[in-house]
């Protein structure tokens, strides 16, 4: 990968941790309930989780994904974290592949919390991204692959995917909000997804393709939902801006383009 788009990336990372840092913060200056700088206390809770996640009732399992969770974002420096990934991210993808909805939405949570949080996430997203993606494709339910679509690009983010790879998954998350009717359960979060990825991606290779991913978004700015609408514009404007940086004579005819292409429209109305 380019060192560039390393960096980037790096970068991210760093605003994300410092985002869940601010709200751990936040909570404990609150008087939070619950106290995790303990480390005793963290393995505890850790290892009563990971045995929930083997009961056989399916609200046990939940308690313990749930809690999993909410451990991870307020602790995600725990070393426990770290020696204990691949079998929490193993214990995840199971929810995503035989719980119900409910289940799904949060092993599939744990996997996105897991993977910004880990010092280097690139194997264990490997051993799940499979999952991810099949899933995203074929589960039933609207919410949980919204979820997935955040898990798998947050992983392909955190483990410094190459363009190709990305681009691949860039694809998968379109197909959830390239039809007007999509639900914004899934919409939504694959446009903030799709965003996020397309942050990663050096301005020269996307120029080359502003206009069709321009269009895919105008595409969505008058769909029903505003929470669709809100995030096709701000991947539109993040679009526009890497093609504005790599070569702004091109910005400006795109711009004028679209700007042609809505008074046609406006005119046939």
């Amino acid at each position: 990968m380019p060192g560039k788009t390393k960096t980037k990336r790096s970068n991210q990372k760093s605003e994300l941790e410092n985002d869940s840092m601010s709200t751990t913060s936040t909570r404990s200056m609150c008087g939070s309930t619950s106290d995790h700088d303990d480390d005793d206390s963290s393995m505890s809770k850790i290892s009563s989780f990971l045995d929930a996640l083997t009961e056989k009732r399916s609200s046990t399992r939940e308690w313990g994904l749930y809690g999993l969770i909410e451990l991870i974002k307020s602790s995600p420096e725990l070393d426990e974290i770290e020696s204990k990934a691949a079998t929490l991210a193993e214990y995840a993808a199971n929810s995503v592949k035989k719980g119900a909805a409910k289940e799904a939405a949060l092993g599939a949570d744990l996997l996105t919390v897991l993977f910004v949080s880990l010092d280097d996430c690139e194997e264990v997203f490997h051993d799940v991204v499979e999952t991810l993606k099949l899933y995203l494709k074929n589960h039933r339910s609207s919410i949980v692959r919204g979820k997935l679509a955040e898990a798998l690009a947050m992983g392909s983010f955190m483990s410094g995917e190459d363009e190709a790879d990305t681009c691949q998954v860039l694809a998968l998350l379109q197909a959830e909000f390239s039809d007007s009717k999509a639900s914004k359960d899934a919409a939504a979060p694959a446009l903030r997804s799709w965003g996020l990825l397309l942050s990663s991606l050096p301005d020269a290779f996307v120029a080359p393709r502003v206009k069709p991913w321009s269009n895919v978004m105008s595409a969505l700015l008058n769909h029903k939902e505003l929470e669709v609408r809100t995030a096709a514009t701000e991947n539109m404007a993040a679009v526009y801006e890497a093609c504005w940086r790599h070569d702004p004579d091109k910005a400006r005819t795109m711009a004028k383009e679209i700007e042609e292409e809505e008074g046609e429209d406006a005119d046939e109305e």
